[in-house]
């Protein structure tokens, strides 16, 4: 949480939830009915200031989905089952994103590798707010997106060397690094060696090796 927003929650009253909340009759009721309180907090609250309120409530809808998977008690195996049919008809990740959220992001940051790629444009892709696009992302991934888009520009970088004779200071800037010098850097330690050596060794068409 960003000092800002940890700064605002600080200042909020300590407020005991309704008593609807505690007798919702199962989990999911129970759920809805803290996320409906929530968001009626949030918005009484915290109206002056819309970005705490996105903010707050994609922590709290965050949080709330955490729980609510490690918290749900177990009514039996097809009970079970069903829940999880559900969950894959619906292309949910368990608090990560969705198919069509996955196949989104992944589809604009391959589109732009060669130019700045931002959370916010990513986050806009996937239709959720950036603080909350960001957990649901390394959740899905295994990894934040920084460390993910610097993977997919190596691996631009290696079709570019395998398959073509272009200059190593234009495929370092066809695939988003800063100059050569930064692409060979990222490179090596990513992929164990110098752009110049796998080239070398991985040259599909046998060409000469680049002067």
């Amino acid at each position: 949480m960003d000092m800002a927003a940890s700064q605002t929650l600080r200042r909020l009253p300590a407020l005991a939830a309704p008593a609807s909340v505690g007798q919702a009759g199962d989990d999911g009721d129970r759920l809805t009915a803290a996320a409906d309180w929530l968001l009626r907090v949030a918005n009484d609250m915290l109206a002056p200031d819309r970005q705490s309120v996105e903010h707050c409530l994609s922590l709290a809808l965050a949080r709330l989905q955490r729980d609510g998977g490690e918290h749900r008690p177990d009514r039996g195996a097809s009970d079970d089952a069903g829940q999880k049919t559900g969950l894959a008809k619906a292309g949910l990740a368990k608090s990560g994103l969705a198919a069509w959220q996955m196949r989104r992001v992944t589809a604009h940051i391959d589109a732009h590798l060669a130019s700045s790629i931002r959370n916010r444009d990513l986050a806009a892709a996937a239709k959720l707010s950036c603080g909350y696009f960001c957990q649901a992302f390394k959740d899905s991934f295994g990894c934040p997106p920084h460390a993910y888009i610097v993977r997919r520009r190596v691996e631009r970088a290696k079709e570019l060397l395998e398959t073509t004779a272009t200059p190593l200071s234009q495929i370092a800037l066809d695939c988003g690094f800063s100059d050569q010098s930064h692409f060979s850097r990222i490179f090596r330690r990513i992929a164990g060696e110098a752009p110049r050596l796998w080239r070398h060794k991985h040259r599909i068409d046998g060409g000469a090796e680049e002067q």
